[in-house]
């Protein structure tokens, strides 16, 4: 079982003691992420933010001397940044984890910010994100926020643009640092072979008089879905890149657990209704699959294949018939309950390591304020109905809510007669 304690600055921590691992994970939430910045002037400086944090501190005032103390006992750190919170994490050694909380709460609270490294990074993030606009199959999901949340900060792609991040200054990055990375907006989970108590002292000695209070909070979800059924990027690629999304349901919402065995049935694994119909049956992919995310205040599923451009209709007439059919028609009862197997197989294989169930519990407690127990979510998987699937089916996939993103060598008038295949 978790533990869950809360300094007298607002510092919340959650710990799990797994004393048959030899290992620790420490992970420092902060809620910070795109929809967090100024679309105009600050679009991808968390990002920005989570790379410049590893790049010195006063006491530890080079890049190479932090990732040092780490890669020598073995152990590894990174961080990842995404609409909603951003994560940082070092795993290493059970005997080292003084030195992992020690590092971790110096980046977190001591970075330099100095111009050079600032100027170097933005370089990286300018190369990372030619990168990603060279992988049509990562890049195509960029789109889908424009078409989803086309009003609201929720539509970030995190990673910016390459002209705020040019211009982005240091005064702007350290800005954004003061009002966020603040003690009552961190969440500390730590997994593995260390107890509740072991961290609780380390963090009144580190960080109890640091009394740094959040100033800025997220923007919420106010605007409707874009009018726009399609979004077209026409790039000379071997393959039509297609997501076809729509919003869903959000954390904790009454219909979360029947979107997710809904989006199970559909599209997760090789013998989902999806890939046997587009792939087994047709062969118009190699890769079609279904994903449910889900935020604080609304959610998106989103359904990716990569198709021959003259198979393009035949799969999205296939994608429609299996959206169409599982909103006609309900599940059955075997069909039900492997999913709800392969739920709860996610759930427990995911959280057989320290490093899983250190993101797990910070992820929940930064956006919930609470952590979710396996039984809980168990339950809740349990308890979904043939009926639940189908109401739920109804409510998120009617064609009049399914938005097209799309990566190919298409011009856009060709948009109108993929909106006719839209219709089907």
């Amino acid at each position: 079982m978790h533990e869950i304690s809360q300094l007298p600055n607002g510092l919340r921590i959650v710990t799990r003691t797994m004393t048959e691992t030899e290992s620790v994970t420490v992970n420092f939430f902060v809620g910070a992420g795109g929809r967090y910045e100024d679309m105009n002037t600050e679009y991808g400086v968390s990002h920005f933010l989570e790379h410049l944090l590893f790049k010195g501190t006063h006491k530890r005032p080079t890049a190479k001397q932090i990732s040092e103390e780490i890669d020598s006992v073995g152990g590894y750190i990174n961080a990842y940044t995404t609409e909603d919170h951003t994560s940082y994490y070092v795993k290493l050694p059970k005997n080292y984890f003084g030195l992992a909380f020690n590092v971790m709460a110096d980046i977190m609270t001591d970075p330099l910010f100095e111009q050079s490294q600032i100027d170097l990074e933005r370089n990286v993030i300018l190369e990372e994100m030619k990168v990603f606009k060279d992988d049509p199959s990562r890049y195509v999901f960029d789109f889908v926020g424009d078409l989803l949340w086309p009003q609201d900060t929720l539509r970030t792609n995190v990673i910016g643009n390459e002209q705020i991040i040019n211009l982005m200054s240091r005064d702007t990055i350290k800005a954004y640092f003061n009002q966020l990375y603040c003690m009552n907006n961190m969440v500390i989970s730590v997994a593995g072979n260390v107890t509740h108590r072991q961290v609780i002292d380390i963090a009144l000695e580190l960080l109890a008089s640091n009394n740094s209070k959040v100033s800025r909070t997220w923007q919420p979800v106010r605007g409707r879905i874009s009018k726009e059924k399609i979004f077209l990027k026409t790039e000379d690629t071997n393959q039509a890149h297609i997501v076809l999304a729509g919003r869903a349901p959000n954390i904790d919402a009454k219909d979360e657990a029947a979107m997710k065995i809904l989006c199970t049935i559909l599209g997760a694994g090789s013998s989902s209704r999806l890939f046997m119909n587009v792939r087994e049956l047709k062969a118009l992919a190699y890769t079609v699959h279904m994903g449910y995310y889900n935020f604080i205040d609304s959610g998106k599923f989103e359904i990716y294949a990569g198709v021959n451009h003259d198979k393009l209709p035949e799969a999205l007439q296939a994608i429609n018939e299996e959206l169409q059919k599982i909103q006609q028609e309900v599940v059955g009862l075997k069909e039900l309950n492997k999913a709800k197997e392969q739920v709860r197989g996610h759930y427990i294989m995911g959280l057989e390591g320290n490093a899983a169930v250190a993101d797990m519990m910070g992820l929940q407690m930064i956006l919930t304020g609470r952590v979710r127990t396996l039984q809980e979510s168990l339950q809740k998987i349990d308890e979904v109905s043939i009926q639940d699937v189908l109401e739920v089916a109804q409510s998120y996939l009617h064609k009049d809510s399914v938005k097209l993103a799309m990566i190919g060598p298409y011009e856009q008038d060709k948009k109108q007669e993929l909106e006719k295949l839209m219709e089907i």
